[in-house]
Protein backbone atom coordinates (compact mmCIF):
# COMPACT_ATOMS: atom_id res chain seq x y z
CA UNK A 1 0.00 0.00 0.00
CA UNK A 2 2.13 3.27 -0.63
CA UNK A 3 0.90 6.53 -2.99
CA UNK A 4 3.43 8.32 -5.16
CA UNK A 5 4.50 12.16 -4.82
CA UNK A 6 3.29 12.56 -7.88
CA UNK A 7 0.72 11.61 -7.84
CA UNK A 8 -0.57 13.72 -4.84
CA UNK A 9 0.41 16.64 -6.85
CA UNK A 10 -1.64 15.22 -9.63
CA UNK A 11 -5.10 15.18 -7.62
CA UNK A 12 -4.19 18.30 -5.90
CA UNK A 13 -6.84 21.11 -6.77
CA UNK A 14 -3.89 23.82 -7.33
CA UNK A 15 -0.01 24.44 -6.55
CA UNK A 16 -1.50 26.91 -3.62
CA UNK A 17 -2.62 23.93 -1.68
CA UNK A 18 0.49 21.76 -2.07
CA UNK A 19 2.47 25.17 -0.63
CA UNK A 20 -0.60 25.01 1.73
CA UNK A 21 0.00 20.93 3.03
CA UNK A 22 3.54 21.49 3.30
CA UNK A 23 3.46 23.08 5.82
CA UNK A 24 1.30 20.63 8.19
CA UNK A 25 3.66 18.01 7.48
CA UNK A 26 4.52 17.98 11.25
CA UNK A 27 4.19 15.42 13.77
CA UNK A 28 2.39 17.73 16.51
CA UNK A 29 0.01 18.53 13.75
CA UNK A 30 -0.90 14.93 13.51
CA UNK A 31 -1.28 14.00 17.26
CA UNK A 32 -3.56 10.66 15.86
CA UNK A 33 -2.36 8.77 12.10
CA UNK A 34 -3.68 5.37 11.38
CA UNK A 35 -4.18 2.58 8.77
CA UNK A 36 -5.23 0.17 7.56
CA UNK A 37 -3.95 -1.96 5.39
CA UNK A 38 -6.15 -4.98 4.09
CA UNK A 39 -8.89 -2.17 2.63
CA UNK A 40 -5.85 0.38 1.87
CA UNK A 41 -7.06 3.29 4.63
CA UNK A 42 -5.58 5.67 6.11
CA UNK A 43 -6.69 8.17 8.54
CA UNK A 44 -5.44 10.97 10.81
CA UNK A 45 -6.78 13.87 13.28
CA UNK A 46 -4.91 17.23 12.33
CA UNK A 47 -4.65 20.30 15.17
CA UNK A 48 -6.51 23.24 13.22
CA UNK A 49 -6.91 26.69 14.59
CA UNK A 50 -9.93 25.16 16.96
CA UNK A 51 -10.31 23.65 19.97
CA UNK A 52 -11.17 20.22 17.69
CA UNK A 53 -9.01 18.94 15.08
CA UNK A 54 -10.24 17.95 11.93
CA UNK A 55 -10.99 14.12 11.02
CA UNK A 56 -9.07 13.47 7.35
CA UNK A 57 -9.35 9.91 5.64
CA UNK A 58 -7.82 8.80 2.68
CA UNK A 59 -8.01 5.58 0.46
CA UNK A 60 -4.60 5.29 -0.82
CA UNK A 61 -5.09 2.69 -3.80
CA UNK A 62 -8.67 4.93 -5.28
CA UNK A 63 -7.78 7.76 -3.70
CA UNK A 64 -11.46 8.30 -2.38
CA UNK A 65 -10.34 10.97 0.29
CA UNK A 66 -12.93 12.94 3.19
CA UNK A 67 -11.68 16.27 5.70
CA UNK A 68 -14.38 17.63 8.18
CA UNK A 69 -12.96 21.02 7.44
CA UNK A 70 -14.85 23.88 5.22
CA UNK A 71 -12.58 24.03 2.77
CA UNK A 72 -13.94 24.29 -0.56
CA UNK A 73 -10.60 23.10 -2.58
CA UNK A 74 -11.12 18.97 -3.27
CA UNK A 75 -9.16 17.67 -2.18
CA UNK A 76 -8.24 20.11 0.51
CA UNK A 77 -4.81 21.07 2.27
CA UNK A 78 -5.59 18.27 5.15
CA UNK A 79 -6.32 14.78 2.87
CA UNK A 80 -2.53 16.40 0.66
CA UNK A 81 -0.54 16.68 3.62
CA UNK A 82 -1.85 13.55 5.05
CA UNK A 83 -1.13 11.51 1.73
CA UNK A 84 2.42 13.26 1.66
CA UNK A 85 3.05 11.71 5.30
CA UNK A 86 2.24 8.36 4.21
CA UNK A 87 4.17 8.96 1.11
CA UNK A 88 7.40 10.12 3.30
CA UNK A 89 6.59 8.35 5.95
CA UNK A 90 4.48 5.53 6.19
CA UNK A 91 5.99 3.76 9.36
CA UNK A 92 4.61 6.46 11.23
CA UNK A 93 0.95 5.18 10.66
CA UNK A 94 0.17 3.04 12.93
CA UNK A 95 -1.86 -0.16 11.86
CA UNK A 96 -4.93 -0.07 14.21
CA UNK A 97 -8.64 -0.94 14.43
CA UNK A 98 -11.04 1.56 12.06
CA UNK A 99 -12.46 4.12 13.71
CA UNK A 100 -16.22 4.73 13.85
CA UNK A 101 -15.99 7.52 11.56
CA UNK A 102 -13.90 6.40 9.40
CA UNK A 103 -16.27 3.18 8.98
CA UNK A 104 -19.33 5.08 8.46
CA UNK A 105 -17.25 6.80 5.39
CA UNK A 106 -16.38 3.46 4.27
CA UNK A 107 -20.14 2.57 4.38
CA UNK A 108 -21.18 6.02 2.50
CA UNK A 109 -18.88 5.15 -0.06
CA UNK A 110 -20.25 1.79 -1.17
CA UNK A 111 -23.87 2.05 -0.89
CA UNK A 112 -26.93 4.62 -1.06
CA UNK A 113 -26.43 6.80 1.63
CA UNK A 114 -29.55 6.54 4.22
CA UNK A 115 -31.92 9.42 6.17
CA UNK A 116 -29.33 9.07 9.14
CA UNK A 117 -26.13 9.03 6.73
CA UNK A 118 -28.09 11.92 4.50
CA UNK A 119 -28.42 13.96 7.37
CA UNK A 120 -24.89 13.39 8.61
CA UNK A 121 -23.26 14.45 5.09
CA UNK A 122 -25.47 18.03 5.83
CA UNK A 123 -23.32 18.55 8.99
CA UNK A 124 -20.28 17.56 7.63
CA UNK A 125 -19.63 18.06 4.07
CA UNK A 126 -18.28 15.39 2.45
CA UNK A 127 -15.41 15.62 0.06
CA UNK A 128 -15.58 11.79 -1.28
CA UNK A 129 -16.31 11.58 -5.17
CA UNK A 130 -17.61 8.46 -4.94
CA UNK A 131 -20.22 9.31 -1.87
CA UNK A 132 -20.81 12.88 -3.78
CA UNK A 133 -21.97 10.48 -6.86
CA UNK A 134 -24.47 8.00 -4.88
CA UNK A 135 -26.05 10.76 -3.24
CA UNK A 136 -27.07 11.96 -6.29
CA UNK A 137 -28.35 9.06 -7.59
CA UNK A 138 -31.22 9.78 -5.15
CA UNK A 139 -32.18 12.60 -6.46
CA UNK A 140 -35.40 13.36 -8.79
CA UNK A 141 -34.48 15.49 -11.74
CA UNK A 142 -36.13 18.89 -10.57
CA UNK A 143 -33.76 18.46 -7.57
CA UNK A 144 -30.70 17.90 -9.52
CA UNK A 145 -31.36 20.82 -11.69
CA UNK A 146 -32.06 22.57 -8.55
CA UNK A 147 -28.86 21.90 -6.96
CA UNK A 148 -26.72 22.38 -9.85
CA UNK A 149 -28.54 26.17 -10.13
CA UNK A 150 -27.56 26.76 -6.34
CA UNK A 151 -23.72 25.56 -7.30
CA UNK A 152 -23.57 27.92 -9.90
CA UNK A 153 -24.95 30.60 -7.81
CA UNK A 154 -22.70 29.65 -4.86
CA UNK A 155 -19.36 29.55 -8.16
CA UNK A 156 -20.50 32.81 -9.18
CA UNK A 157 -20.44 34.24 -5.42
CA UNK A 158 -17.15 32.92 -4.83
CA UNK A 159 -15.87 33.95 -7.98
CA UNK A 160 -17.03 37.43 -7.04
CA UNK A 161 -15.83 37.49 -4.01
CA UNK A 162 -12.26 36.31 -5.28
CA UNK A 163 -12.14 39.30 -7.43
CA UNK A 164 -13.01 41.64 -5.01
CA UNK A 165 -10.14 40.19 -2.34
CA UNK A 166 -7.85 40.40 -5.45
CA UNK A 167 -8.61 44.10 -6.40
CA UNK A 168 -7.94 45.19 -3.22
CA UNK A 169 -4.42 43.85 -2.81
CA UNK A 170 -3.29 44.80 -6.28
CA UNK A 171 -4.42 48.48 -5.21
CA UNK A 172 -2.37 47.93 -1.86
CA UNK A 173 0.36 46.62 -4.16
CA UNK A 174 -0.09 50.00 -6.15
CA UNK A 175 -0.01 51.67 -2.93
CA UNK A 176 3.15 50.59 -1.89
CA UNK A 177 5.28 50.52 -5.49
CA UNK A 178 4.32 54.38 -5.23
CA UNK A 179 6.06 54.52 -1.87
CA UNK A 180 8.94 53.16 -3.11
CA UNK A 181 9.20 55.53 -6.12
CA UNK A 182 8.61 58.21 -3.57
CA UNK A 183 11.65 56.97 -1.17
CA UNK A 184 13.79 56.12 -3.66
CA UNK A 185 14.93 52.78 -5.40
CA UNK A 186 17.98 52.62 -4.01
CA UNK A 187 16.29 52.42 -0.73
CA UNK A 188 14.35 50.10 -1.87
CA UNK A 189 17.38 47.54 -3.32
CA UNK A 190 19.37 48.15 -0.04
CA UNK A 191 15.92 46.11 1.81
CA UNK A 192 14.64 44.58 -1.03
CA UNK A 193 14.28 41.42 0.61
CA UNK A 194 12.32 42.28 3.63
CA UNK A 195 9.93 44.92 1.76
CA UNK A 196 9.11 42.30 -1.37
CA UNK A 197 8.36 39.96 1.36
CA UNK A 198 6.06 41.97 3.59
CA UNK A 199 4.04 42.99 0.58
CA UNK A 200 3.93 39.24 -1.15
CA UNK A 201 2.46 38.01 2.25
CA UNK A 202 -0.31 40.70 1.89
CA UNK A 203 -1.34 39.94 -1.71
CA UNK A 204 -1.08 35.69 -0.85
CA UNK A 205 -3.93 36.87 1.78
CA UNK A 206 -5.56 38.72 -0.99
CA UNK A 207 -5.88 35.41 -2.94
CA UNK A 208 -2.83 37.14 -5.93
CA UNK A 209 -0.64 33.77 -5.27
CA UNK A 210 0.62 33.80 -8.39
CA UNK A 211 1.45 37.96 -7.93
CA UNK A 212 2.41 37.08 -4.65
CA UNK A 213 5.27 34.96 -6.01
CA UNK A 214 6.70 37.11 -8.83
CA UNK A 215 7.27 39.20 -5.83
CA UNK A 216 8.74 37.35 -4.06
CA UNK A 217 11.33 35.82 -6.54
CA UNK A 218 12.10 39.17 -7.25
CA UNK A 219 15.29 39.82 -4.92
CA UNK A 220 16.88 36.13 -6.59
CA UNK A 221 16.44 38.07 -9.74
CA UNK A 222 18.18 41.49 -8.58
CA UNK A 223 20.70 40.58 -5.87
CA UNK A 224 23.10 38.72 -8.37
CA UNK A 225 23.31 41.80 -10.60
CA UNK A 226 26.07 43.94 -10.23
CA UNK A 227 25.37 47.36 -8.52
CA UNK A 228 25.28 49.11 -11.80
CA UNK A 229 22.65 46.95 -12.80
CA UNK A 230 20.32 46.76 -10.40
CA UNK A 231 17.95 49.83 -10.61
CA UNK A 232 17.05 49.34 -14.21
CA UNK A 233 16.16 45.92 -13.25
CA UNK A 234 14.35 46.62 -10.47
CA UNK A 235 12.65 49.37 -12.62
CA UNK A 236 12.04 46.72 -15.37
CA UNK A 237 10.38 44.07 -13.48
CA UNK A 238 7.94 46.59 -11.58
CA UNK A 239 7.26 48.35 -14.66
CA UNK A 240 5.48 44.81 -15.72
CA UNK A 241 4.49 43.97 -12.47
CA UNK A 242 2.20 47.46 -12.58
CA UNK A 243 1.05 46.78 -15.84
CA UNK A 244 0.01 43.45 -14.78
CA UNK A 245 -1.95 44.76 -11.99
CA UNK A 246 -3.47 47.18 -14.31
CA UNK A 247 -4.88 44.60 -16.63
CA UNK A 248 -6.55 43.01 -13.87
CA UNK A 249 -8.49 46.01 -13.20
CA UNK A 250 -8.86 46.41 -17.33
CA UNK A 251 -10.52 42.70 -17.47
CA UNK A 252 -9.75 40.64 -14.88
CA UNK A 253 -12.01 37.77 -16.90
CA UNK A 254 -8.45 37.65 -19.06
CA UNK A 255 -7.20 34.09 -19.48
CA UNK A 256 -3.81 35.67 -19.13
CA UNK A 257 -4.10 38.23 -16.39
CA UNK A 258 -5.72 35.37 -14.14
CA UNK A 259 -3.19 33.19 -14.45
CA UNK A 260 -0.48 35.41 -13.79
CA UNK A 261 -2.07 36.60 -10.82
CA UNK A 262 -4.57 34.30 -9.44
CA UNK A 263 -3.32 30.72 -10.46
CA UNK A 264 -3.60 28.52 -13.42
CA UNK A 265 -5.82 26.10 -14.33
CA UNK A 266 -5.68 22.13 -13.30
CA UNK A 267 -4.98 19.64 -15.90
CA UNK A 268 -9.05 18.69 -15.75
CA UNK A 269 -9.89 22.02 -16.39
CA UNK A 270 -7.55 22.53 -19.36
CA UNK A 271 -8.70 18.60 -21.28
CA UNK A 272 -11.97 19.09 -19.92
CA UNK A 273 -12.38 22.73 -21.90
CA UNK A 274 -13.78 22.80 -25.29
CA UNK A 275 -11.73 25.70 -26.32
CA UNK A 276 -8.62 24.16 -25.59
CA UNK A 277 -6.25 24.22 -28.72
CA UNK A 278 -5.11 20.22 -29.72
CA UNK A 279 -2.31 19.55 -32.09
CA UNK A 280 -1.21 16.61 -33.52
CA UNK A 281 2.27 16.13 -35.13
CA UNK A 282 5.84 15.02 -34.48
CA UNK A 283 7.47 16.59 -31.86
CA UNK A 284 11.08 17.02 -31.10
CA UNK A 285 12.50 18.04 -27.37
CA UNK A 286 14.43 20.99 -27.93
CA UNK A 287 15.04 22.45 -24.04
CA UNK A 288 14.79 21.35 -21.16
CA UNK A 289 15.55 23.16 -17.78
CA UNK A 290 15.23 22.24 -13.92
CA UNK A 291 14.41 24.98 -10.98
CA UNK A 292 13.59 24.81 -7.61
CA UNK A 293 11.56 26.95 -6.15
CA UNK A 294 10.58 29.67 -2.89
CA UNK A 295 7.84 27.58 -2.42
CA UNK A 296 9.15 24.25 -1.81
CA UNK A 297 8.16 23.15 -5.30
CA UNK A 298 10.09 22.34 -8.32
CA UNK A 299 9.64 22.96 -11.42
CA UNK A 300 10.49 20.79 -14.32
CA UNK A 301 9.98 22.68 -17.74
CA UNK A 302 10.56 20.49 -21.39
CA UNK A 303 10.20 22.38 -24.95
CA UNK A 304 8.87 20.53 -27.80
CA UNK A 305 8.37 22.20 -31.48
CA UNK A 306 6.36 20.18 -34.00
CA UNK A 307 8.74 19.31 -37.06
CA UNK A 308 6.10 18.73 -39.64
CA UNK A 309 4.77 22.16 -39.39
CA UNK A 310 6.40 25.29 -41.24
CA UNK A 311 5.55 27.70 -38.36
CA UNK A 312 6.50 26.72 -35.76
CA UNK A 313 5.67 28.59 -31.71
CA UNK A 314 7.40 25.90 -29.21
CA UNK A 315 5.00 24.53 -26.77
CA UNK A 316 6.22 24.12 -22.86
CA UNK A 317 5.47 20.85 -20.42
CA UNK A 318 5.46 22.10 -16.94
CA UNK A 319 5.55 19.98 -14.47
CA UNK A 320 5.50 20.28 -10.29
CA UNK A 321 6.52 18.15 -7.83
CA UNK A 322 7.60 18.40 -4.13
CA UNK A 323 11.21 19.36 -3.58
CA UNK A 324 10.87 16.16 -1.21
CA UNK A 325 11.12 13.68 -3.87
CA UNK A 326 15.01 15.00 -4.46
CA UNK A 327 16.26 17.38 -7.12
CA UNK A 328 16.06 15.90 -10.69
CA UNK A 329 18.86 16.31 -12.96
CA UNK A 330 18.08 16.91 -16.71
CA UNK A 331 17.19 13.79 -18.71
CA UNK A 332 18.87 13.07 -21.83
CA UNK A 333 16.06 13.67 -23.85
CA UNK A 334 16.89 16.54 -26.02
CA UNK A 335 16.44 15.70 -29.94
CA UNK A 336 14.17 12.65 -28.71
CA UNK A 337 10.96 12.95 -31.03
CA UNK A 338 7.26 11.68 -30.32
CA UNK A 339 4.40 11.20 -32.40
CA UNK A 340 1.40 12.38 -30.53
CA UNK A 341 -1.05 15.27 -29.35
CA UNK A 342 -0.75 18.44 -27.32
CA UNK A 343 -3.57 19.89 -25.52
CA UNK A 344 -2.60 23.77 -25.10
CA UNK A 345 -3.87 25.99 -22.38
CA UNK A 346 -6.04 28.42 -23.48
CA UNK A 347 -4.09 31.77 -24.19
CA UNK A 348 -3.58 34.61 -26.62
CA UNK A 349 -0.54 32.67 -27.70
CA UNK A 350 -0.34 29.34 -27.12
CA UNK A 351 2.79 28.06 -25.81
CA UNK A 352 1.64 25.45 -22.16
CA UNK A 353 0.60 22.36 -23.19
CA UNK A 354 -0.34 18.96 -21.86
CA UNK A 355 0.76 15.82 -23.37
CA UNK A 356 -1.99 14.17 -24.69
CA UNK A 357 -1.62 10.28 -26.09
CA UNK A 358 1.53 9.58 -28.27
CA UNK A 359 4.29 7.05 -28.73
CA UNK A 360 8.05 7.03 -29.50
CA UNK A 361 9.05 8.19 -33.48
CA UNK A 362 11.84 6.38 -34.97
CA UNK A 363 10.72 6.20 -38.39
CA UNK A 364 11.11 8.71 -41.31
CA UNK A 365 9.56 12.02 -41.76
CA UNK A 366 9.57 14.94 -43.97
CA UNK A 367 10.81 17.66 -41.93
CA UNK A 368 9.34 21.13 -42.50
CA UNK A 369 11.67 23.89 -42.81
CA UNK A 370 10.97 26.30 -39.55
CA UNK A 371 10.18 29.65 -40.36
CA UNK A 372 12.67 31.03 -37.94
CA UNK A 373 11.31 34.90 -37.07
CA UNK A 374 13.88 37.72 -36.25
CA UNK A 375 14.71 37.22 -32.40
CA UNK A 376 13.42 40.92 -31.68
CA UNK A 377 10.28 40.34 -33.44
CA UNK A 378 9.68 37.26 -31.82
CA UNK A 379 10.37 39.42 -28.71
CA UNK A 380 7.75 42.28 -29.73
CA UNK A 381 5.18 39.97 -30.32
CA UNK A 382 4.91 38.30 -27.15
CA UNK A 383 5.39 41.81 -25.56
CA UNK A 384 2.33 43.03 -27.08
CA UNK A 385 0.24 39.88 -25.93
CA UNK A 386 1.74 40.18 -22.40
CA UNK A 387 3.95 43.04 -21.91
CA UNK A 388 4.34 41.91 -18.00
CA UNK A 389 5.98 38.33 -19.54
CA UNK A 390 9.47 37.57 -18.06
CA UNK A 391 10.86 35.14 -20.34
CA UNK A 392 9.82 33.80 -23.97
CA UNK A 393 10.90 30.72 -25.83
CA UNK A 394 12.91 31.75 -29.04
CA UNK A 395 14.08 29.52 -31.98
CA UNK A 396 17.44 31.19 -33.29
CA UNK A 397 18.26 30.66 -37.07
CA UNK A 398 21.94 30.12 -38.21
CA UNK A 399 24.42 31.40 -36.50
CA UNK A 400 27.47 30.59 -34.35
CA UNK A 401 28.07 30.83 -30.35
CA UNK A 402 31.20 33.54 -29.36
CA UNK A 403 33.54 34.11 -26.42
CA UNK A 404 34.32 37.60 -26.06
CA UNK A 405 36.90 36.54 -24.06
CA UNK A 406 35.34 38.55 -20.88
CA UNK A 407 33.50 35.21 -19.25
CA UNK A 408 30.73 36.24 -21.62
CA UNK A 409 29.05 34.30 -24.46
CA UNK A 410 27.07 35.45 -27.41
CA UNK A 411 24.85 33.92 -30.40
CA UNK A 412 25.68 35.78 -33.33
CA UNK A 413 23.90 35.07 -36.62
CA UNK A 414 25.92 33.82 -39.73
CA UNK A 415 24.91 37.35 -41.96
CA UNK A 416 26.29 39.16 -38.64
CA UNK A 417 23.05 41.20 -38.14
CA UNK A 418 22.03 39.74 -35.13
CA UNK A 419 23.32 39.22 -31.62
CA UNK A 420 22.14 38.07 -28.11
CA UNK A 421 23.96 38.60 -25.26
CA UNK A 422 23.78 34.67 -23.33
CA UNK A 423 23.46 34.07 -19.61
CA UNK A 424 25.02 30.96 -19.56
CA UNK A 425 27.84 30.20 -17.51
CA UNK A 426 29.83 28.02 -19.60
CA UNK A 427 28.68 26.59 -22.66
CA UNK A 428 29.81 22.74 -24.33
CA UNK A 429 33.21 23.45 -26.07
CA UNK A 430 32.03 21.33 -28.81
CA UNK A 431 29.81 24.08 -30.61
CA UNK A 432 32.27 27.27 -30.02
CA UNK A 433 32.76 28.60 -33.27
CA UNK A 434 31.26 25.88 -34.65
CA UNK A 435 28.31 26.57 -37.87
CA UNK A 436 25.08 26.16 -36.26
CA UNK A 437 21.99 25.25 -38.05
CA UNK A 438 19.74 26.81 -35.35
CA UNK A 439 19.55 27.15 -31.61
CA UNK A 440 17.12 27.50 -28.70
CA UNK A 441 17.08 29.85 -26.16
CA UNK A 442 14.85 31.04 -23.31
CA UNK A 443 15.07 35.01 -23.65
CA UNK A 444 14.35 38.16 -21.64
CA UNK A 445 15.06 39.99 -24.28
CA UNK A 446 17.84 41.14 -23.66
CA UNK A 447 19.82 38.54 -22.34
CA UNK A 448 18.81 34.55 -23.56
CA UNK A 449 19.75 31.39 -22.00
CA UNK A 450 20.71 28.44 -24.78
CA UNK A 451 19.13 25.04 -24.30
CA UNK A 452 20.29 23.55 -27.34
CA UNK A 453 21.87 23.72 -30.56
CA UNK A 454 21.25 22.02 -33.95
CA UNK A 455 24.76 21.41 -36.17
CA UNK A 456 24.89 19.42 -39.18
CA UNK A 457 27.63 16.98 -37.99
CA UNK A 458 26.36 16.47 -34.43
CA UNK A 459 22.49 17.15 -34.22
CA UNK A 460 20.88 18.02 -31.50
CA UNK A 461 23.43 18.89 -28.59
CA UNK A 462 22.25 20.04 -25.13
CA UNK A 463 24.01 23.02 -23.55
Amino acid sequence: MEISLETIQELAPDQASLKAAKGLLKPAKWPVLGQASEINTIWGECQGSGSKPYYTVADVVDHGYKCTCPSRKFPCKHVLALLWQFSDAGSSFTEAEVPQWVTDWLGRRRRAPTNNQTQETKTTPSKDINATAEASETLSAEELAKKEAQQKQRAAQSKAKTEACVSDGLIEFQQWLDDQLVNGISQLIKEITERCRRIAARLVDAKATNFAARIDELPAKIMPLCSTLQPQAVYQELGKLALLSEAWFVDCDNIDVRRAIVTGETREQVLSNPHSVRVKGIWETVGERIETRKDGLIAHSKWLINITEPHVEPALLLDFYPAATGRKTVSNSIGRKIEGELIFYPAKILQRALLGEYKAFEGKYDEAELAVMDHQLQFQRHLSATPWIEEFPAILGAGRVLDDGKGTFWWCSSDGTQTLVLSNNEVNPVILGSELERAFVVSSGSKGTLLSVTTKNWGVIAC
